[in-house]
């Protein structure tokens, strides 16, 4: 039995919030802090640069498989552009009331990266119950995470509009 489309759309989705602050392409984790010799952006710019970048890396991670499930390269796919958006950030000198919020957004890619094959199979295995799906996601820490974090934008008076 494959995820009805709702649950398949809510992968996908979680995806582009994962892209939420966006990047795709190989690898992960530089693991450091921000290291940018450029001036801080401002709030405009910066949230222009994040939602290019998760243009960006939305293009390059395409469309997953159409099977019902989400098959190893799929997952491969989904791990490397979360990491590869982390890597991205790191490029990115943010305004400095953010800059706390930029590190922890950084960190939770990498760990939604880290912890997304986990997930997948996890997602995979509850594919018979559309709810064990949604509790699986959203009990992820990392996308706990993300969550808080898009609060905490928001509560700063940014908006992290990157649906890719």
């Amino acid at each position: 039995m494959s995820y009805p489309r709702g649950v398949r759309r809510l992968l996908i989705l979680l995806a582009a919030v994962a892209l939420l602050a966006a990047g795709c392409g190989g690898g992960g984790g530089g693991g450091g802090a921000t290291t940018v010799s450029a001036p801080p952006l401002s709030k405009q710019a910066y949230q222009a640069k994040l939602k290019a970048i998760s243009k960006d890396i939305a293009k390059r991670v395409g469309k997953t498989g159409t099977s019902g499930e989400l098959d190893q390269q799929d997952v491969d796919k989904l791990a490397s552009a979360f990491h590869t958006f982390a890597d991205r950030l790191r490029e990115v000198n943010p305004p400095m009331q953010v800059r706390q919020l930029h590190a922890r957004l950084i960190k939770a890619l990498d760990d939604l990266g880290d912890e997304f094959p986990s997930l997948a199979k996890k997602l995979n295995s509850s594919k018979k119950n559309p709810s064990d799906a949604v509790s699986t996601l959203f009990g992820a820490k990392s996308i706990q995470e993300l969550i808080k974090l898009g609060q905490d934008f928001k509560a700063k008076g940014f908006n992290l509009d990157l649906n890719g």
